[in-house]
């Protein structure tokens, strides 16, 4: 197992998620604990996110046209895009703009209609997804008929609609947006550059050295070293998503781990809160006491691991979905599985068997 920190990428990465930051406090808050909140790393990074969303402020509706509110979406312009024309190789935030703004109108909507195959079937055999989308791109009904399927909302759904109609015209001023916005970037990406580049030299110099233990030393053994790509695995570091991890595709030839600059930080701090047993045993009821998490746990249970899918059967948006899978996670209730080359979801039997027992011992 390899690793390697792109750290040109990486910029380019924090750049195109940093219009997400007019919303990025709002969520953080809905998320955190209370307790939480009053961690000094999260004071800063809250500091941080407040100054952002004052500059943004001034453009928070071309902002949404492009990225939305539900934080992260597979549906926000750039996300369809740059799943096709990737940042790798690429030397610059302006070079990347370039070049998104040099793309032809088939281009765009081939991209868009990638981006949406993979958010609905999560097919992960990219050439398959490209056959479809190649297809789809010169049939625009019915890659609105898919569009018009899609389990998210209908305002999502619309400006999917207006992307395949006007694509060229919606590139034009997506690029526009962030070449006004991208000033505002280098002044708080210089913040934290030189030190999104040590660290992240620093992490893939670890995890060489390391291997899967290094990985399970960093994570606290919260992320298992199993759903990584047995060979290299490329790395950005965000500086925008402090407190946050995410994986490409494990297919993808582009792989990559996104590794918020402070996640060390929320490992431990997960790590810290999960040894107290008796807190570890009110979060899981806690979680299980919520209705629709019940619902989710039971839907994992019976094998459905995609967000979109059990997003459908309970009748909720994703977003919603995300937010509990990620309490479910940090209550262990659920755990990160890959087998045959898909991540899914999997109940952990055997921390339920021992929460049960445990409240058992507690009232006896």
């Amino acid at each position: 197992m390899k690793f390697k920190f792109y750290p040109i990428e990486s910029r380019i990465y924090n750049f195109l998620e940093f219009p997400t930051l007019i919303f990025a406090k709002e969520h953080y808050e809905e998320k955190m604990e209370d307790d939480d909140i009053e961690v000094p790393s999260f004071v800063r990074y809250f500091e941080f996110l407040s100054r952002v969303e004052k500059r943004l402020k001034p453009y928070k509706k071309d902002i949404e046209v492009f990225y939305k509110k539900e934080f992260m979406g597979d549906y926000d312009f750039i996300e369809l895009i740059s799943k096709v024309y990737r940042i790798f190789g690429h030397k610059s935030e302006k070079e990347y703009l370039d070049m998104l703004l040099g793309l032809n109108e088939q281009d765009i909507i081939t991209s868009i209609a990638y981006g949406v195959i993979y958010a609905h079937d999560r097919i992960e055999c990219s050439e398959e997804v490209m056959t479809r989308a190649r297809a789809l791109s010169l049939y625009k009904t019915e890659l609105i008929s898919l569009i018009k399927e899609l389990p998210t909302e209908s305002a999502s759904k619309w400006d999917l609609f207006l992307y395949t109609e006007e694509p060229l015209k919606h590139m034009k001023m997506y690029v526009e947006l962030m070449n006004t916005l991208l000033p505002i970037f280098e002044e708080f990406y210089s913040l934290y550059e030189e030190e999104v580049n040590g660290y992240g030299q620093y992490l893939v110099d670890f995890l060489n050295e390391n291997g899967a233990k290094g990985l399970e030393e960093k994570t606290y053994s919260i992320l298992d070293s199993k759903i990584l790509n047995k060979e290299e695995n490329n790395i950005f570091v965000s500086a925008m998503m402090q407190f946050a991890i995410s994986l490409s595709s494990p297919d993808s030839k582009y792989n990559y781990i996104v590794w918020g600059l402070m996640m060390e930080d929320a490992f431990k701090r997960m790590k810290e809160k999960n040894e107290n047993k008796i807190n570890e045993r009110v979060q899981v009821f806690k979680n299980l006491g919520d209705k629709t998490r019940y619902e989710v746990v039971k839907l994992i249970s019976s094998g459905e691991t995609s967000t979109k899918e059990i997003a459908r059967a309970l009748g909720v948006s994703s977003a919603t979905i995300s937010y509990h899978i990620s309490n479910l996670l940090q209550a262990k209730i659920i755990k990160i599985d890959r087998t045959e080359n898909r991540y899914g979801y999997l109940i952990d039997h055997e921390l339920l068997e021992n929460v049960i027992n445990g409240l058992k011992e507690d009232l006896s």
